[in-house]
């Protein structure tokens, strides 16, 4: 595995054999890397964005469009490019440039090769990314897609500088991965990473296109979303099943995802699917998009297929019934698929490997040695295999030993070979009746696992900020509710922190929505770093926060205020600077309605923050605690 500082070496290695080719690699036009450029300058704005992007019409376009599509649902319609690109984000635009400019590069076909379908893939790909980045806050949703659309530009880059046999194993069924590796030193997926690596994308974002093994626990979490992404769109738009894509439920259960959580996301890509494909160009057939989001709906969901129309397998095992080619003629006749173990002693792990649905001993040669086996079966299969001996040589107290252990009936060794069946038929219904139980109980334990688990999921985003993942107004309300009835119970205090950062307006409207979103969400972490267990740390709407401090007194909570407001100022992520205001008072007894009244004296102190110059903790008039 190469250690990370080595990465960027082995980026430059492959990059200077893609480039040996005397065939044009895949590259953005200079509009797109002229804004990838740009937005490492951490004081760029988003009027000089919009200045370089002005250079490129179709990209100002479909900017455009894309702000109003399905990506940024419940937005009001914009017309212009800068209301376009403090939605989208300064840095989130540039890497979507780059991935618009890349879409038409080319002709339709590289080859034998066929660019629609690779992008119609690509796209799917780009709106599960952006489905799991919305859910778990990992990156911004711009930043996702533009992520998932280039996951592969890789592939492209080894066809054009290696031709068609750099893909000469993936119709083979092999390892492609594997066989790139073996043959030219590096897979398109390190080929993706080492273009994305020169094009200026953030190190995060490319290293997660390299396999697992090749990251560190930080990066995990982004490197999994990926597999799955990939996962989806190559089950979606190609003849593989789901079931054939193990690496797809490895990275789905690293996430924590389970069926139903895939579906969500598979439902949501559908209908973001055809107006995405718009913003793109792509020409996509709605009845065939649907058809395949379909299969690969019904392909996650499927439930454990119907056995009945199998035949079923019957082990014979020992000398004697194994010896009656009557018998197994008879069986075969009769539908059944017969295996034979002539050694009675080897019967037990023959049945674990062949898992047969009935077996038929011999209990004639050694009788005490197929009633224990009568009982490890039995203990080991429960009551989903049937067993039938044959033999003569039982008398009462053994033939008692046998049912005992678990045999279902007994019959002599010379017994017709139709007998032998017909008692088979009932017995091989009944296991197959027991299964189907055992599966239709499972099946409604999981649907009640998944309906509590939904119910679990509900509640929590009722009482959650989608964006922040803090307690919303909802649960804050509650919390002062109950606090304040412990308080007056128990003679203690209850005071409030309101909290609002400075100039964040101005964050929005210099770098975007996206970047401001992603500093409201650094923030909220440092904060809840900085509260005590007790504590409550809600957001209240817009850029203000409240903590609820029950048992302090204004003092103490104007010193965790101020612990906060330290904290957010040195904040040491790449981030705009940030400052926080904060407005401190505590509920009085005399109030009939003393938490509202804590609200509001706590949004005065800060009013009173902002106009003493801001960056700075205010606390309101204290009142006694109540008695």
């Amino acid at each position: 595995m190469p250690e990370l500082q080595d990465i960027p070496a082995r980026n430059a290695r492959i990059l200077a054999t893609l480039r040996d080719s005397r065939e044009p690699l895949p590259s953005p036009n200079a509009v797109a890397l002229e804004l990838m450029r740009l937005v490492e300058r951490r004081d760029v704005g988003v009027f000089e964005v919009c200045r370089v992007a002005k250079g490129d019409p179709v990209l100002v376009g479909k900017a455009v469009r894309l702000a109003n599509s399905a990506l940024y649902a419940g937005l009001r319609p914009t017309a212009a490019l800068e209301d376009a690109v403090m939605r989208i984000g300064v840095a989130a635009l540039a890497r979507l440039a780059v991935g618009l400019s890349l879409v038409h590069t080319h002709g339709a076909r590289m080859g034998d090769f066929e660019l629609e379908p690779y992008w119609r893939r690509s796209l799917a790909r780009a709106l599960v990314l952006q489905q799991l980045a919305r859910r778990r806050h990992v990156l911004p949703v711009s930043e996702a897609f533009s992520l998932g659309l280039l996951a592969e530009i890789g592939q492209l880059g080894m066809l054009a500088a290696l031709g068609a046999q750099a893909l000469g194993q993936a119709e083979a069924g092999e390892d492609l991965l594997g066989w790139q590796r073996s043959r030219w030193g590096f897979d398109q997926s390190e080929a993706s990473a080492a273009l994305l690596h020169t094009w200026n994308f953030p190190q995060r974002l490319w290293l997660a296109l390299l396999p697992l093994a090749q990251v560190r626990d930080g990066q995990a979490e982004l490197t999994a979303m990926v597999e799955v992404a990939r996962g989806l769109a190559s089950a979606l738009d190609g003849h593989r099943r789901v079931e054939d894509l193990p690496e797809l439920w490895m990275a789905a259960l690293r996430l924590g995802l389970d069926e139903a959580l895939l579906l969500g996301v598979v439902d949501q890509v559908r209908g973001d699917f055809a107006d995405l494909a718009g913003v793109l160009d792509m020409r996509v057939s709605q009845q065939h998009a649907q058809e395949e989001f379909q299969r690969l709906r019904s392909c996650l969901g499927a439930a454990v297929p119907d056995d009945a129309a199998q035949p079923a397998c019957v082990l014979l095992a020992g000398p004697l019934p194994c010896g009656r080619a009557d018998l197994r003629d008879a069986l075969r006749d009769e539908g059944f698929n017969v295996l034979s173990e002539p050694e009675l002693g080897a019967g037990f792990e023959r049945a674990r490997s062949c898992l047969p649905e009935a077996v038929v001993l011999d209990a004639d040669h050694l009788p005490m040695e197929a009633v224990e086996l009568c009982r490890q079966l039995r203990e080991h299969e429960s009551a989903r295999l049937y067993l039938l001996l044959l033999g003569d040589s039982l008398d009462a107290d053994g033939l008692l030993q046998a049912l005992r252990a678990g045999a279902n009936d007994v019959l002599p060794s010379g017994a017709p070979a139709a007998m032998v069946a017909a008692k088979l038929h009932p017995g091989v219904r009944v296991v197959r009746m027991i299964g189907a139980l055992e599966r239709e109980r499972a099946l409604a334990h999981g649907r009640q696992r998944e309906l509590a688990a939904l119910n679990a999921r509900l509640r929590e985003a009722a009482y959650s900020d989608e964006l922040t993942g803090l307690p919303n107004r909802r649960a804050l309300d509650e919390f002062l509710a109950r606090a304040w009835e412990n308080a007056v119970a128990q003679g203690t205090s209850l005071c409030c922190v309101l909290l609002d950062l400075d100039h964040f307006k101005l964050i929005n409207d210099t770098h975007g929505h996206e970047i401001g979103d992603v500093v409201l969400r650094a923030v909220a972490r440092t904060l809840q770093r900085q509260s005590r267990s007790d504590d409550l740390l809600a957001r209240w709407g817009g850029e203000e926060l409240v903590l609820a401090c029950p048992g302090v007194s204004p003092h103490v909570a104007a010193q965790l205020a101020e612990r906060m407001r330290a904290a957010v100022q040195g904040m040491q992520e790449r981030l705009p600077a940030v400052t926080l205001s904060a407005g401190v008072a505590q509920a009085s007894s005399g109030d009939p309605d003393a938490v509202a009244g804590m609200l509001r004296a706590a949004d005065a102190a800060l009013l009173q923050a902002k106009r003493e110059g801001r960056n700075r903790i205010v606390v309101a008039g204290a009142t006694q605690a109540p008695a």
